[in-house]
């Protein structure tokens, strides 16, 4: 099979006939400064934002996320994707932004042993649409990654963490015990 080759000569031919793409970069660029990443919002995750990476695996769209930038990165090199940086000061804001984020993740967490609700990984997490004005979510990591469920009603919430496996622990046998309760009287 024959293959086309064009010297410089050809390639300045080309660049002239087309001027308006001359000093343009070929890369698509987004606010987020890195190549075909965005953050979107997320009732799942604890901050209510991830991260995702949408890619053409050939057949289909396919999307890889994380509440955080840099293991998203991570999960796009391991599936031996390119990470591309399309805007420097974008991807700095971004990282930066991703900080925050993991910063309020933390401080979450650390409340978290206070919980609101009395048992271990669940808390409230406000909610506009909901009834109640929030809902209860559960979340826990695992060596898969991040595990969470919602629901408007703790019961529901234990019914659905337990059929999946996970431990539901009451750490503040009051505070559990008074938000049932209260669940109850709203039934």
């Amino acid at each position: 099979m024959d293959r086309i080759h064009i010297n410089e000569e050809d390639d300045d031919m080309i660049e002239s006939v087309f001027p308006e793409l001359e000093d343009k970069s070929l890369l698509k660029t987004n606010k987020w400064g890195i190549l075909d990443v965005c953050l979107t919002k997320c009732n799942k995750v604890v901050t209510g934002y991830q991260w995702k990476y949408s890619y053409f695996d050939g057949a289909k769209i396919r999307v890889l996320s994380s509440y955080d930038l840099t293991r998203l990165r991570q999960k796009v090199m391991n599936r031996g994707l390119e990470w591309i940086i399309t805007d420097n000061k974008l991807a700095i804001d971004s990282y930066k932004l991703n900080h925050e984020l993991l910063e309020k993740r933390e401080d979450m967490a650390k409340n978290h042993k206070n919980s609101t609700s009395g048992v271990r990984y669940v808390y409230r997490t406000p909610d506009k649409g909901s009834r109640r004005g929030f809902y209860w979510i559960y979340v826990n990591n695992h060596k898969d990654g991040q595990k969470s469920y919602t629901s408007n009603s703790l019961l529901k919430l234990k019914e659905r963490v337990e059929k999946e496996g996970l431990t539901w622990t009451v750490i503040n046998t009051e505070v559990y015990e008074k938000l049932l309760t209260e669940e109850a009287g709203l039934l």
